[in-house]
């Protein structure tokens, strides 16, 4: 049970951190017009995902188009990375958590056919407690488990929106690079 207790509260504390996390990419989001509008008038914004990437890129920028855009694909991936930091983790923990139960199922099995050896089938008493740590430890793992998939899977989801909203903000930025290149 004490694995079980330290897995759970350690996936939680990740999941908090990542809800905390996805909750501020969510609120600092600036349509990338806004940004080179705010860049030219002499205004930097730098907060969030997209300042990050915006400030990167002005400050690695080297004027040519396809070079840029490379540049703008790899401060995507970084960020992507930055994102899905840890929520592999929380599924591995979750993963883990009914195998721990199931542990916990053998460990109490082996105590009930040890009392079966000393005392024999006639003291119910005696058997209850290996089959009640077997069944406990079981819907302990369960309990871990069901909840930590559910919260992964939800933090993978919004990560591949966080995604889509990358990938739609970089072809803008890049949409305005070839405006501008093609400017004399």
């Amino acid at each position: 049970m004490i694995p079980l207790v330290g897995i759970s509260l350690w996936m939680w504390l990740i999941i908090f951190k990542k809800l905390l996390e996805f909750r501020v990419y969510g609120k600092e989001e600036i349509p990338a017009e806004k940004y080179f509008c705010l860049l030219s008038q002499g205004t930097t914004i730098a907060k969030g995902w997209q300042g990050k990437i915006i400030e990167a890129f002005l400050r690695k920028r080297v004027f040519e188009l396809e070079a840029d855009r490379k540049l703008l694909q790899s401060l995507v991936m970084r960020q992507r990375l930055i994102m899905e930091n840890n929520i592999k983790t929380i599924l591995v923990l979750a993963s883990v958590a009914p195998l721990l139960g199931l542990l916990g199922t053998v460990t109490g099995m082996i105590t009930t056919f040890d009392v079966i050896s000393i005392f024999g089938t006639g003291n119910p008493k005696a058997l209850a407690s290996g089959i009640s740590e077997a069944l406990i430890t079981t819907q302990a793992g369960l309990v871990v488990a069901i909840p930590g998939l559910f919260m992964g899977n939800s933090l993978n989801r919004q990560v591949e929106r966080f995604q889509d909203r990358m990938e739609r903000f970089i072809l803008n930025i890049v949409r305005m690079l070839e405006i501008e290149d093609r400017m004399p």
